[in-house]
């Protein structure tokens, strides 16, 4: 519990809801239907998780760049920590993308 706390210090607490939030959307994929449930409990994996998956994109995108940005004026061990975050969000977000992308192919076809 105490490792899993210092990293969230590491790597700040915006990016860890921000990392959590698209954990959280991925993990919903499973429970996604062909035909799009707009009540009840369906309405989450078919409508919200996807939206907020797609908004996620952005948003990880963003502090990738802002992320880039800082590790070049910075230097030691702060670059260190700013390449760690770049490549961490690269991989949640080639995944976000990856796992995401058959559904709205689905979807939008």
């Amino acid at each position: 519990m105490q490792q899993l706390k210092a990293f969230m210090l590491y790597i700040g607490e915006l990016r860890t809801m921000l990392i959590a939030t698209a954990v959280i959307c991925i993990a919903f994929i499973p429970f996604t239907n062909d035909e799009i449930r707009l009540e009840g409990w369906g309405l989450f994996p078919d409508v919200l998780a996807p939206v907020v998956s797609f908004m996620l994109v952005f948003g990880i995108l963003l502090d990738m760049l802002m992320s880039r940005v800082f590790q070049t004026d910075s230097e030691g061990e702060a670059r260190k920590k700013f390449a760690f975050i770049f490549k961490l969000e690269g991989m949640v977000l080639l995944v976000l993308i990856g796992l995401w992308a058959p559904f709205f192919y689905r979807a939008l076809s």
